[in-house]
């Protein structure tokens, strides 16, 4: 099986998958967020919307293990573990709607997150300061809706940390938490229920290079480019994709 994808496999459509996954890191290292909510909108008219969740885990995983090595001790779960419990817990919900909800409602689903995310961050909304333990579970269900369906459980979680007071850096230690406990829990659920196959084992594996060449330039990126107008091309971006996806519905 294995040999017979390889014999046919589009060398240019893996380039096109790498790059995408490129973008994303680089996207995460110059802004500190928007990785998922950039590439699965470009993913999915290639590989399709039920492929691409599982690739950006790889991904992700990937990504967060660099992180681990590099900042395990600082690493914090106290302020997220909740959050991070439910996700875990809600995942196998989100994946198991993908047998039954059309790709096209999903596309448009997912356009319109992409867009209302990107809406919120640009509005500067001000939010609450929720600071009862019940906020948690609440938004990491979200979240794990969010990351069995689309691969974005991390919109809901950054939402939600945009109501605690924290600062820059308890900020994105709790973020990391959040994402090495979820990220990992995530590939073995998909995996259980039959996700993996050897083409998604395959594009992860070509995208290695990519991934590490978007964090070297998006490091020395970081130190020239002005993070908060990144942020806005970024935002911009997000709205092209979201209403691209939606008009490759109903256009």
């Amino acid at each position: 099986m294995i040999l017979d994808f390889l014999s046919q496999l589009d060398v240019g459509q893996l380039i096109m998958i790498g790059l995408i996954l490129f973008l994303s890191t680089f996207v995460v290292r110059v802004s500190g967020f928007g990785g998922s909510l950039v590439a699965i909108p470009l993913l999915a008219p290639i590989i399709g919307l039920a492929a691409a969740p599982p690739l950006m885990n790889l991904f992700g995983a990937t990504n967060f293990t660099t992180v681990v090595i590099q900042k395990w001790r600082q690493l914090t779960f106290q302020d997220v573990w909740r959050l991070a419990l439910m996700n875990v817990l809600i995942t196998p919900i989100g994946i198991y709607t993908l047998n039954f909800v059309s790709e096209n409602f999903l596309r448009i689903a997912l356009g319109s997150v992409c867009i209302a995310y990107a809406g919120l961050r640009m509005l500067d909304v001000p939010f609450p300061k929720l600071e009862r333990p019940i906020w948690q579970w609440g938004y990491g269900f979200v979240s794990g809706i969010f990351s069995g369906t689309f691969g974005v459980g991390g919109v809901p979680a950054v939402l939600y940390a945009d109501t605690q007071p924290w600062d820059p850096e308890r900020f994105r230690l709790n973020m990391f938490s959040f994402f090495c406990v979820t990220t990992y829990v995530n590939i073995v659920t998909r995996f259980l229920a039959g996700q993996y196959n050897w083409e998604i084992i395959v594009y992860w594996l070509a995208s290695v290079p990519f991934l590490f060449f978007g964090l070297w330039v998006g490091e020395k990126a970081s130190q020239r480019v002005n993070p908060n107008q990144f942020k806005w091309i970024v935002l911009i971006l997000l709205v092209v994709l979201g209403g691209r996806l939606i008009y490759s519905v109903i256009g």
